[in-house]
């Protein structure tokens, strides 16, 4: 027999072996009990649907009743000698069954219930032990306050940060760990959650722990809200202190090598001018007398020849002169940046045709010698790759200062380039001009970006903290 026109629900009652035992049982009693003399034989099928109800549910439990109504039929309209007695002891049978029914399709749903509840009971006290053990054994340091800055809950690596274990740092305020410019950071912090502002993922704060020693972390400050109320604030934070003294003391280092190299350009740029550069200017002039002397009566080719050597000597003094002046401008030391910068633009200018406009918008002129020296190699370096690549016809090159804060921006016309994701990937292709521009702005605290569009040109942009 076929029954591929049922729906699968209905296939898989089919197919079940209670559905045929039920119908086996049906049948036995429709046949011996459904045509019977006492009407109370018709009860006989009420194990049978509640049997059916129980094993599929109320609506296949449903259709029994229907069922035997029907069986009940014949010994209400040709059996019983009263049919209206017959009616009403078939009618109460069927309301009875349907109670019955009713009553354990619901003693299953709410047992079920019941049992979903229990897991869903262990799963969330299963899922609380986990999420504390995962809050208290986290390598970072986790701790909740108030919106007023008292400690509400905190893990163990909190303890190792404070030197406070936890029964100690319930309650306590946050306050009491912070420095006065530590506090004026956390404030700010503070007001701009509150007011759904965005604040960095992480930021640098300084605590104290509790023997008064500092300790530096980057830390991730987070509002927990209840009915979109503000109730507290979740903190992570990570010790970084050997990491930011490890990189302090980098710095430095790399700043006096940065100096000793600066210093070396200096001195080399000094011999090539007053050695080398004074015995060329010696030589051209020797030659130049010898070629000009009317005294010298020399051929017309060896003339021919001095004066050959006499513009190779120009030439190369020249030259010279121009490599002491890129190792280090004395116009950079005896006039300042704008100066220097204003000379390298005129040169671009005057070599290349490129068109330099120098703006200046400074507050403020005197700028830490170590500032202007980052600025002015940054600049030349920028200035080196648009000769070089950028086939621009116009450069903007503008110059900002405030109390504290410096800032150049510069802007070219060029055919521009696909800027990486990071600057640092750009040492794979070769352009370690720029990793060297950021490293001068990040030894002094400074930032440097690019941006850049294929056919747009390119703007770099660099702040130094003053």
């Amino acid at each position: 027999m076929s029954i591929s026109f049922l729906t699968p629900k209905s296939k898989s009652i089919v197919l079940s072996p209670h559905f045929w035992i039920i119908v086996g049982l049906f049948a036995v009693t429709s046949v011996f009990f459904g045509l019977g003399q006492h009407a109370e034989s018709q009860l006989i099928c009420i194990p049978i649907i509640a049997y059916s109800g129980w094993v599929f549910g109320i609506k296949f439990g449903g259709t029994v009743p229907l069922a035997s109504s029907l069986a009940m039929l014949p010994h209400a309209l040709f059996i019983s000698l009263s049919l209206r007695d017959a009616l009403w002891v078939s009618l109460t049978a069927i309301f009875v069954i349907v109670l019955l029914v009713t009553f354990i399709v619901t003693s299953r749903r709410i047992r079920q219930e019941r049992d979903g509840l229990q897991v869903a009971m262990t799963n969330l006290r299963l899922s609380e032990k986990n999420y504390r053990d995962l809050f208290q054994n986290a390598s970072d340091a986790i701790w909740i306050h108030d919106l007023n800055g008292n400690i509400t809950a905190a893990n163990r690596a909190t303890e190792k940060m404070t030197g406070y274990n936890i029964d100690e740092l319930s309650g306590k305020n946050v306050t009491e760990f912070l420095s006065e410019d530590a506090y004026a950071l956390a404030s700010m912090v503070k007001r701009r959650l509150l007011k759904g502002e965005p604040v960095d993922d992480r930021y640098e704060q300084r605590l104290f722990r509790r023997d008064g020693t500092e300790e530096i972390v980057e830390l991730t400050t987070r509002l927990i809200t209840q009915n979109d109320q503000p109730v507290a604030f979740h903190n992570i934070a990570r010790v970084v202190t050997q990491e930011r003294k490890m990189r302090d003391s980098i710095r430095f280092s790399l700043q006096k090598v940065l100096v000793a190299q600066e210093e070396e350009r200096k001195r080399i740029a000094r011999d090539l001018h007053d050695d080398a550069g004074q015995s060329l200017l010696l030589l051209t002039h020797q030659l130049d007398v010898l070629s000009s002397d009317p005294k010298n009566k020399t051929s017309k080719p060896v003339q021919d020849k001095l004066a050959q050597l006499h513009d190779l000597a120009v030439e190369i003094l020249s030259g010279l002169r121009r490599y002491a002046q890129d190792l280090r401008p004395a116009i950079l030391d005896d006039m300042g940046l704008i100066a220097a910068l204003e000379w390298i633009a005129d040169n671009l200018t005057t070599e290349n045709g490129i068109d330099v406009d120098v703006q200046l918008d400074m507050q403020r002129r005197d700028l830490p010698h170590e500032a202007e020296l980052a600025l002015f190699r940054i600049a030349q370096e920028a200035l080196g790759n648009v000769k070089r690549h950028a086939e621009a016809s116009k450069v903007v090159m503008r110059l900002e200062s405030g109390m504290e804060k410096i800032r150049m921006t510069i802007t070219d016309d060029g055919r521009g380039f696909e800027v990486p994701m990071r600057l640092s990937d750009l040492s794979s292709n070769g352009k370690l001009g720029v990793i060297g521009m950021q490293e001068r702005a990040q030894l002094f605290g400074g930032t440097l970006s690019i941006e850049s569009e294929l056919g747009k040109g390119t703007v770099v942009t660099v702040e130094i903290p003053l």
